[in-house]
Parts: C-alpha cells; sequence; structure tokens
C-alpha cells in the first residue's frame, strides 16, 4: 500500500456533528481516482483503510448545484474509511447537460462497482452502495448487478413521476418500478415531515420490496426534512429552496443513520 497522507476534509459543522463518534484509531489514505466507463470516465475520491483488502462502498450524491459530490459526501467517505471500508465518493453525472435517471448512469455505476471490487484495495470482497435522494440510482443498479451485496438510501427519489410529476420515456425506470430484479437488502432512512420526497412514497417503495419478496427496513425520523443529515447546500441563502422544499439537519435522525448505516454495511459486507 503506498505512503499514509492525512488529511482534513472540509468543513461542514452540521455532518461532522453527526459523525462524530469515537472512530477507530488508525490511518486512512486517500487519492483521486477515474473510473473508465462506456462514454467516457467518472472521476472519484477514494478513501481506504490502513487495513486491505476491505469491504468497499460508492457513495451516490444527490443532485447539487454542481452535479458533482459534497464536502458532506467526501466526509462522509472517509468516516466510512475510519470504519474499516474502502469508501468512493463517485461523481456520475455530466454536469453539462445530464439526464438523472437516463439508464446509461445505472449502466456506468454497474461498470464502478466491477471494477472497484478488482483494486487491489478492495481484492474481490464485498460493494455495497451509498445513495442521498438521487442516489436511490443505487436500487436499481443493485438489481442490475448482483455484486451490489447493500444498500442504503437517504430520503429516497423512489417514483418522481408520482412524487413531482415529472415526464420521462417509458425506458427511464424509477426505483420502485424495478422492485422484482433487486439483488441487495435495502435500507431506507427518511424523514416524516420531507416535502420534497414525501413519505407515502417510501411507505410505498418499502412496500413494494416487501411484496417483491425482498429484505428491506424503512425508518422514519418524525419531523425531519430532506437532507437531515447534512442542512441545506452551501450556495442556499436559508432553508428553503427556491421550489419551497425545506433542508434542514436534524442532529438526532443523522446520529441514529449514521449508526443504522454502520450496522447495515457490516452485516451485509462484513468490516
Amino acid at each position: 500500500m503506498n505512503s499514509i497522507i492525512y488529511r482534513s476534509a472540509p468543513a461542514v459543522a452540521a455532518f461532522i456533528a453527526a459523525i462524530a463518534l469515537a472512530l477507530p484509531a488508525f490511518a486512512q489514505s486517500w487519492q483521486s481516482i477515474t473510473f473508465p466507463v462506456a462514454g467516457g470516465a467518472l472521476s472519484a475520491m477514494m478513501f481506504v483503510p490502513a487495513t486491505t483488502p476491505a469491504p468497499a462502498v460508492v457513495v451516490l450524491h444527490t443532485k447539487t448545484f454542481t452535479n458533482t459530490f459534497e464536502p458532506a459526501d467526501e466526509k462522509f467517505a472517509e468516516a466510512l474509511a475510519g470504519e474499516g471500508f474502502v469508501a468512493v465518493a463517485l461523481n456520475y453525472l455530466d454536469v453539462v447537460g445530464p439526464k438523472l435517471w437516463s439508464p446509461a448512469i445505472d449502466q456506468q455505476l454497474s461498470q464502478v462497482v466491477g471494477l472497484l471490487g478488482k483494486r487491489p484495495e478492495v481484492g474481490g470482497k464485498p460493494v455495497g452502495m451509498v445513495g442521498f435522494a438521487l442516489g436511490a440510482h443505487a436500487i436499481i443498479v443493485s438489481a442490475l448487478d448482483p455484486a451490489v451485496k447493500a444498500v442504503v438510501v437517504y430520503y429516497g427519489d423512489y417514483d418522481l413521476r408520482r412524487a413531482k410529476g415529472m415526464k420521462y420515456p417509458p425506458g427511464v425506470k424509477m426505483p420502485i418500478e424495478v422492485v422484482a430484479g433487486v439483488n441487495a437488502p435495502v435500507l431506507m432512512l427518511e424523514g416524516e415531515s420531507n416535502n420534497e420526497n414525501p413519505i407515502a412514497i417510501a411507505r410505498d417503495m418499502q412496500a413494494a420490496l416487501k411484496t417483491a419478496g425482498k429484505t428491506v427496513e424503512l425508518v422514519v425520523y418524525p419531523s425531519a426534512h430532506q437532507r437531515f443529515d447534512r442542512g441545506a447546500p452551501a450556495r442556499m441563502s436559508g432553508e428553503r429552496s427556491p421550489d419551497g422544499y425545506i433542508y434542514r439537519y436534524d442532529d438526532a435522525a443523522a446520529k441514529d443513520a449514521w449508526k443504522r448505516t454502520l450496522a447495515w454495511l457490516r452485516a451485509n459486507l462484513g468490516s
């Protein structure tokens, strides 16, 4: 393994508070990497624990102003490495003109899973995915690729056709439309007061997975909103988006979600 490089993640006060738990006392290394995929290459930041090979986790960001991962995603990946996982914060959208639910995205993410599993830091150990909102793509990838062994979704975009009335061609699948093929256990972490991705959609997603005979757990945090683990994006002024969505940090929900995320990944990927 290369020499250890110590790195301070960007200051994200709310998120740091959420994961300011006792991390294991071993060093981590980090590096910028790219994954060659169909149609181009996806850039990422990879955090590696001192002990390898280790199970891997791909962190999928939500839609942002730049359509790249946020400091909170990077901090999340770094914290996962502190818990013994190889963690990758991945830029998976075309910032010029992203088609947010293009099937090509899911194919590229599946390729990333395969490439990550072959890296020496992972050495064929299991790969999981943690997604935030738009990161519910992880569910679709798990239906495409049995190599995905665990999925965690925070405040997921499970059915934008119903939640926001968005129009997509029939060939574009939402997570709720692929439940029959899902291969991985799914943990859903949702805010009961979320006015962007309503809790009713999350409950429907849970019911659909159960009906399909899949392993699923839904955790609902009373009074929590969208982005309960990190609050509003840096470029926003206040907690309310131009569309009227509330993005509010919830300390209790964030800390509990982090603990449940680790437990889910350890149970299904090892550590």
